[in-house]
């Protein structure tokens, strides 16, 4: 059932003015049931109101002309406004006296006004131009500012306005200490995520900036912040930081299936607090019939603790698949700066020890590694509705030496690439790009961790995991020097959580001649709360009738 709606026609004037009006009139919160005394009473309130609303655009002489009336069983209400000429301001006198009169912050301020000799007058531009003065002398520590002179004054006769601001900074306050509340950490690891430092003065951007770096530190589910200006002396006070730690301990589980390793188990184990200074540990098991690895990390911030960090690592894989069968074990040291934001740049040293076959029927071959390295990764995103948008990137750089502890010489650049944008409609589009080559006195020796393979849900679907790759005299896949794959994907969102996708995926791994490989199909999505369900259906373009079925599925626990 449709309900009818008061009518309120506005004529004569500009879209700002009517929309300025509209929102002073009391008449447009009022239904048509409204009692009709009150309509009345309202009608007659509604010139002020207008007059009111037209003031504080700077028109002073309006005629208004307004009628109600009730038909159809509700009211409707009629004003034909003229707004008169405008007031125009002829002088502006504003000015930062005190202390900061000469500050930047101030200037950039009194720059930024808007408000011109020849303009209309407008009271709202001039209130908040009056409120961002106050607003940065507060947050710079001018907290005694006030407004020596501040007026706005009109001539209704001449039709003419003068601005007179004279702002008094006052001193400003400084910060006498820094008082860290205990917590599981020292208080000497913790100053090293402010900004802020004690004799500086009070500016709440750098005591904003501090808190975000405290709260992006993975130690405290609460930072609290107070300047504590009951305590101040000779314009100076302390500032206090409360901090509650996050538990010690997190453990994380999960389940997964996905057609090219099988069922999955993972579990993960964090100590955020090995000691006061902000050691972690951290481990992460993953378990499937054909891939399992697991992984310990002993960390330590270094000086600068969101950017820098030292950690030592080790870790075990066993992989058994069709063409694979390695077990790895490595020792480690690895240094991280983060250059900015989510750009790092990595330098490691491993010890690497590898037991590998090619087939069944190959004996197993052994082979220790001294692989120093270094690796450059960026990732930036933001949620799209159920979409990322943003990209990834990651280069590193690996190698080994006969002479230097290692059973093969080799280096080995490597680069991957994924960006995800959404397009109009519900749409993404999602590019991948994984290149790598490997320079290498006999390839033989080389550990199957090291070599190339192409194929599988995560690289080239329509084929098998790692099937595609040179192969030896028993026609097993032994991988390659080199490797390039690339993956273009459209998905469209049909109806709520779900999406369909169409793709292409392309690439070889190689010795001396490459063979493009080519897979397309079509696929669905299902983005659920633990996290995204994914089926794809693909063939080779060699073999249409050759259709590869690849599932992904991963739940947290």
């Amino acid at each position: 059932m449709l309900y009818a709606a008061p009518e309120i026609d506005i004529t004569g004037l500009s879209d700002e003015q009517e929309a300025n009006v509209r929102a002073y009139l009391s008449l447009s919160s009022e239904a048509c049931d409204a009692p009709s005394w009150k309509i009345k009473r309202l009608s007659k309130q509604a010139p002020l109101q207008v007059q009111n609303a037209l003031r504080a655009l700077g028109y002073y002489h309006p005629q208004i002309t307004k009628n109600l009336s009730w038909q159809n069983d509700c009211w409707e209400a009629l004003f034909a406004i003229e707004p008169g000429p405008p007031v125009i301001i002829d002088s502006i006198d504003i000015q930062v006296l005190g202390p900061g009169a000469n500050e930047l912050f101030f200037s950039e301020i009194l720059q930024q006004f808007s408000i011109k000799v020849g303009d209309t007058v407008n009271h709202a531009e001039y209130e908040k131009f009056k409120k961002s003065l106050k607003n940065r002398a507060d947050a710079k520590g001018y907290f005694d500012n006030y407004f020596a002179l501040k007026q706005l004054s009109v001539d209704i006769d001449t039709n003419t306005a003068l601005i007179q601001l004279h702002f008094q900074t006052g001193k400003r306050y400084y910060i006498s200490r820094i008082d860290i509340e205990k917590n599981a950490l020292t208080t000497d690891f913790t100053g090293k995520y402010l900004t802020v430092k004690t004799g500086q003065a009070y500016d709440r951007a750098k005591i904003f900036e501090s808190h975000q770096l405290l709260d992006a530190s993975d130690y405290f589910k609460n930072v609290d912040f107070k300047y504590l200006q009951d305590q101040v002396q000779d314009y100076q006070a302390p500032l206090n930081i409360k901090l509650t730690n996050l538990p010690r301990h997190v453990m994380s589980a999960g389940v997964g299936y996905d057609t090219d390793l099988g069922f999955r188990l993972s579990a993960g184990y964090k100590n955020r607090y090995l000691n006061e200074s902000g050691h972690r540990f951290i481990s992460d098991l993953n378990l499937s019939l054909k891939k399992s690895n697991l992984m310990f990390e002993y960390v330590m911030p270094l000086s600068n603790p969101l950017k820098d960090r030292l950690s030592f690592f080790a870790g075990a894989t066993y992989e058994n698949t069709i063409y694979v069968d390695n077990q790895t074990a490595e020792l480690g040291v690895r240094l991280s700066n983060r250059l900015y934001g989510q750009l790092v740049f990595a330098e490691q040293l491993k010890f690497v020890f590898e037991r590998f076959r090619n087939s069944t029927v190959d004996p197993y071959q052994t082979s220790f590694l001294l692989v120093p390295g270094i690796k450059l990764s960026n990732v930036r995103s933001t949620k799209k509705g159920m979409y990322l948008e943003g990209y990834k990137y990651m280069f590193e750089v690996n190698g080994a030496h006969r002479s230097v502890g290692s059973s093969v010489s080799f280096i080995q650049p490597k680069w991957y690439t994924k960006v995800s944008y959404p397009t109009f409609y519900g749409g993404c589009l999602i590019a991948k790009i994984d290149l790598g080559a490997t320079g290498v006195d006999n390839f033989a020796d080389l550990p199957t961790s090291y070599r190339f393979y192409a194929g599988g849900g995560e690289s080239i679907r329509g084929y098998d995991y790692k099937s595609i790759g040179p192969r030896n005299a028993s026609g097993a896949v032994v991988g390659g020097r080199y490797l390039i794959t690339s993956s273009l994907e459209y998905e469209q969102r049909v109806y709520e959580n779900w999406s369909m996708a169409a793709f292409v995926d392309a690439g070889d791994a190689f010795n001396n001649v490459i063979s493009m490989k080519f897979g397309v199909g079509l696929g669905v999505r299902w983005y659920s709360i633990v996290g995204p369900v994914r089926l794809d259906l693909a063939v080779p373009t060699d073999d249409f009738g050759d259709v590869h079925v690849h599932f992904s599925l991963s739940t947290a626990l």
